[in-house]
């Protein structure tokens, strides 16, 4: 008791409250046509952290309201998505750990796009990870727009750093998506995966409804390099044995090579700075629409300008999966610029726009071809933070 209450009475912590509104307007598939359809989303964020000589603990709540084609044939309801998590992070002379736990619950739209930002700069001391990036995943629905979801995850991170430049990772997780009910889980399927990322990384993905379990055990060594302060580079490669069992009796086992290269440049002047990243990468994955297990080749690259208050960022990515005659092939192509602009201390406006085409392959149940555009304009304000 004594000693839980010294270990809470040297924290101190942070309260940081904010809330970020945006309109948007996209070309969406109704069953009128095709028409220009307006989305209005409001998300107020709710973070706390508490931190010890050699231990943060955060936690964050973040609940997404959002009304979808407003004024349209088809508008919704007020919809709600609860999302949030908390982390705990540890480090002891040259081991740290890192424990996180997430999650989502609710509505979810797909009507619109939906871009996944890579990180233009590699975390502080920490080497880039073994896919060399988070590549753009663009995923839209061709049936329902509006799916009720449900994502879990749980993650650890053990690093060790054995030198200044020589270090080790081991990054298992577990994580649960996909639809909410059976109904939603026609839309988008129920996965299990679980994982660990490292020297050794096994991965088990499940989709629940079409029968089929996917397992990989992948072997990679990867290497990463400072060139200068303010650049680097990171290569990996290795082997990847897929087995595949369904229905019938259905098995399939294959050995395939799995890669990854990443390179980051930062540039400084006396009032501009630019942040490039470029990926590229070979690994397994499962398509979220589909179920069915492929290989993807990916490509991404993102550049931010930051001027004093003003920050410009531009992010292009690609997709291809393999092979290319399987009847669930998917590629995509896409792009996402964003302008963000602090007018007050609390208060920032930003004006964006999205593109992304989509293809699936044509003996696909969910077959389809697709391109859609985005606009967006939103503003985020910030209350000081609060620290105790």
């Amino acid at each position: 008791m004594w000693l839980a209450v010294m270990f809470a009475f040297e924290a101190a912590g942070t309260l940081d409250v904010s809330d970020t509104a945006r309109v948007y307007a996209y070309e969406s598939a109704t069953s009128a046509g095709e028409a220009t359809a307006l989305d209005i989303e409001n998300t107020p964020r709710l973070h706390i952290g508490l931190e010890w000589p050699v231990t943060l603990l955060e936690a964050e709540y973040a609940p997404r309201l959002f009304w979808q084609d407003i004024g349209g044939v088809e508008a919704s309801p007020t919809l709600l998505l609860h999302s949030g998590g908390i982390t705990l992070f540890s480090r002891r002379e040259r081991l740290s750990l890192t424990l996180t736990q997430t999650f989502s619950v609710g509505a979810q739209s797909f009507a619109r796009p939906g871009i996944e930002r890579v990180t233009l700069e590699p975390e502080p001391g920490a080497t880039p990870a073994p896919t060399g990036g988070t590549p753009l995943s663009p995923e839209l629905l061709p049936g329902p727009t509006v799916v009720n979801v449900v994502a879990v995850e749980s993650s650890a991170r053990l690093r060790y750093d054995w030198s200044r430049r020589v270090s080790t990772e081991l990054r298992p997780s577990f994580a649960v998506s996909g639809g909410a009910d059976a109904a939603a889980q026609r839309a988008l399927p129920r996965q299990r995966t679980a994982r660990v990322d490292g020297v050794l990384d096994y991965t088990a993905s499940r989709r629940v409804s079409n029968g089929y379990d996917h397992r990989v055990v992948s072997l990679m060594e990867t290497w990463s390099r400072n060139l200068a302060p303010e650049s680097g580079v990171a290569l990996g490669g290795g082997v990847a044995l897929q087995e595949t069992t369904g229905p019938a009796g259905f098995s399939e086992t294959q050995w395939q090579p799995i890669g990854a290269a990443g390179a980051w440049h930062t540039v400084r002047g006396r009032a501009v700075q630019v942040h490039l990243r470029s990926d590229l990468g070979y690994q397994p994955h499962v398509n979220v629409l589909t179920g069915s297990f492929d290989h993807r080749l990916f490509a991404s690259a993102g550049a931010t300008t930051v001027a004093g208050s003003t920050s410009i960022a531009l992010t292009l990515g690609a997709t291809q999966t393999f092979p290319l005659d399987a009847p669930d092939t998917a590629q995509s192509l896409s792009a996402d610029l964003v302008l963000e602009q602090a007018l007050l201390d609390w208060l920032s406006a930003e004006l964006g726009a999205q593109m992304v085409w989509q293809s699936l392959g044509s003996d696909s149940p969910l077959a389809f071809s697709d391109s859609r555009w985005l606009l967006f304009a939103g503003a985020r304000g910030e209350l000081p933070s609060v620290r105790f």
